[in-house]
């Protein structure tokens, strides 16, 4: 079941009794956060209507004018639809803005299946591999030289598991950089440390074969990028985010709670 198929069940001023954020400098702040959470997270379903803005003005404890600017704000990142003389109603879920940080936020918290987690890793795979086709071209050799010390470094941190999956978090930026495609490592930047505040994509109880496997491959896209491999960069880079999802997949819990 995705997010945005969990019946509903409530009234909208059940959904949002007692949530609704301590307020920031910016009111309308506060009702964006908390109308983010309600909608992602699926108790408002899309193609619902949303209250008035007179009711939304009483619920929030607001005035019409900071009711307006947060419907702009939702507007904006494609989750509602306001339509003069007709209302606003939750816009359909191929219309959220996925990049926006308080959506892909708000996405991974209340991830209950696979689903947008295998997505995370489909673009990765897509954007990595090609950057490490380019970095085995680009790359100079003092980059190849920090690449190689990184790598010793993890080496290192084999029997530290916490601390190896955040080091090679920089590993992997160091390819990135080395690629020179400032956008594509942007949007890695956007997507991947998000994904993993959901337990489900971290996995939990990384076995020292999984951290050997996963050594293994950093070790095997470094010396095909020593080489100046870039068909070989590319098909190890695969390799190893694929199977290492795979491993993550076979570790995570059933269901995650936000």
């Amino acid at each position: 079941m995705t997010l945005a198929e969990q019946p509903r069940t409530k009234s909208f001023e059940s959904i949002l009794a007692g949530a609704v954020p301590r307020r920031p400098a910016r009111l309308a702040t506060a009702v964006l956060l908390t109308m983010v959470d309600k909608i992602v997270g699926g108790e408002l379903l899309p193609e619902s209507s949303l209250p008035t803005e007179s009711a939304l003005c009483e619920v929030f404890g607001v005035s019409r004018t900071v009711i307006r600017e947060a419907l702009k704000l939702l507007e904006a990142k494609g989750l509602v639809r306001v339509k003069q003389g007709q209302g606003t109603t939750v816009g359909p879920t191929e219309q959220w803005d996925l990049l926006d940080p308080l959506i892909l936020d708000a996405a991974m918290r209340y991830a209950d299946s696979f689903e947008i987690l295998d997505d995370v890793i489909d673009v990765r795979v897509a954007l990595e591999c090609q950057m490490a086709s380019r970095a085995a071209m680009r790359m100079t050799d003092a980059q190849l030289r920090e690449l190689h010390d990184a790598l010793t470094d993890l080496g290192k941190l084999l029997d530290q598991p916490e601390h190896y999956q955040q080091a090679e978090g920089d590993y992997h930026d160091l390819i990135l950089r080395g690629s020179g495609n400032r956008l594509g490592r942007s949007i890695i930047h956007s997507i991947h440390p998000r994904a993993r505040i959901n337990v489900r994509y971290r996995g939990i109880g990384v076995s020292a074969d999984h951290m050997m496997m996963s050594h293994r491959g950093h070790a095997a896209i470094y010396e095909r990028l020593a080489a100046r491999d870039p068909d070989g960069a590319a098909e190890v880079m695969r390799e190893h985010i694929l199977r290492s999802w795979i491993e993550r997949k076979a570790s995570a819990p059933s269901t995650q709670s936000p």
